[in-house]
């Protein structure tokens, strides 16, 4: 009785499957361009370009990418960050004046405080100082940066067309074998 089970299994497994159809393909006629242009005369997106224009002028890059919405952003964090670095560097200069007045005998703005208060406030200038320009050269450096990496995904598709398919599929390798595909569409 064994011997028939596993002869049947055998003869069951070894039977080819015709569960389906090949499609035939669609015959499409090709569409003609009615543009007189030759294809080598069109335009393309050059991330080189981007980032050449937005190492030039700040934003240029971005609006060369068409995307428009970034300018403002760029020049509003290229201003603050400037702002606050041209006035740490009023603020240190004041102090370092007023120190070098106190070391020559002189009266100063902050003749109120001490020599050691100075000090610590100019330091504390200078540190936000440098702070703020390498916050504005980071602001200058992030906008090249964003020009070319949009530039090269200028042509990349972000539609929300994300769709997944389940369906059997039917391996022929040595037979037919059954198995299921799992296919994402981006």
């Amino acid at each position: 009785m064994v011997k028939f089970f596993f002869i049947f299994l055998f003869s069951l497994t070894s039977l080819t499957i015709f569960a389906q159809q090949k499609e035939k393909a669609k015959k499409q006629r090709p569409i003609s361009d009615t543009l007189k242009t030759p294809a080598d005369s069109l335009k393309k997106h050059s991330p080189p370009k981007a980032t050449l224009y937005s190492a030039v002028i700040p934003g240029l890059g971005q609006v060369y990418n068409r995307k428009y919405w970034k300018v403002p952003i760029i020049y509003a964090g290229i201003a603050t960050a400037g702002y606050f670095a041209v006035n740490e560097n009023n603020d240190f200069v004041r102090y370092k004046n007023a120190y070098l007045l106190r070391q020559k005998g002189e009266a100063d703005e902050f003749s109120t405080q001490s020599e050691q208060w100075i000090l610590s406030n100019m330091e504390i200038s200078r540190r936000n100082r440098d702070l703020m320009i390498i916050a504005t050269t980071a602001v200058y450096v992030l906008n090249v940066v964003d020009a070319a990496v949009d530039a090269h995904l200028f042509y990349f598709d972000v539609s929300d067309d994300l769709s997944m398919q389940w369906q059997p599929v039917f391996y022929t390798t040595r037979g037919f074998s059954a198995g299921i595909s799992f296919s994402l569409r981006f």
